[in-house]
């Protein structure tokens, strides 16, 4: 019965509401909405929240430190961890993980973008410099989020 459920739901909120659910980003987003429903953090608070996360991400760059856990930024925030994560997942539609190599791979695409041509630094240095622990993750983050490979981005944005 459960299974019919799952599989019959997608189905009916596209009957229902065509126009509003088309993609799996949109079944994300609902899956998230129904997830927290109970956790008692209202949309007002959470978009709060979600500000206050951008700032700290944006001007204390958090991003930075390879050792920034969800935990971390709960802390910060003044927030459960349960929260943090609620609060990533709904506003920003992907984990936590993700939010923050997001941050990470926009600072090397800048420290690659101006003057990395003319600089002894090797893109591993920017990498680690930039919060990554490997350079495995580096790689994987930055194929993920540019589809393209750090050289790949350097020759494009050279060229």
């Amino acid at each position: 019965m459960t299974s019919l459920f799952f599989l019959g739901f997608p189905v009916f909120l596209r009957i229902r509401a065509p126009e509003k659910v088309h993609n799996k980003d949109d079944f994300s987003n609902l899956n998230n909405k129904a997830k927290y429903q109970k956790t008692g953090l209202s949309d007002t608070y959470s978009k709060e929240i979600k500000d206050r996360l951008e700032y700290l991400m944006e001007r204390e760059k958090l991003f930075l430190d390879p050792e920034l856990r969800l935990d971390k930024i709960a802390e910060l925030l003044h927030i459960s961890r349960h929260h943090a994560s609620q609060v990533i997942n709904e506003n920003f539609n992907m984990h936590f993980n993700d939010y923050v190599n997001t941050y990470r791979i926009e600072e090397v695409k800048c420290r690659l973008s101006s003057n990395f041509q003319n600089s002894s630094v090797t893109i591993s240095e920017i990498a680690y410099s930039c919060g990554f622990n490997n350079r495995t993750s580096f790689y994987r983050a930055f194929k993920k989020i540019t589809n393209l490979s750090p050289k790949e981005y350097i020759q494009k944005v050279s060229s």
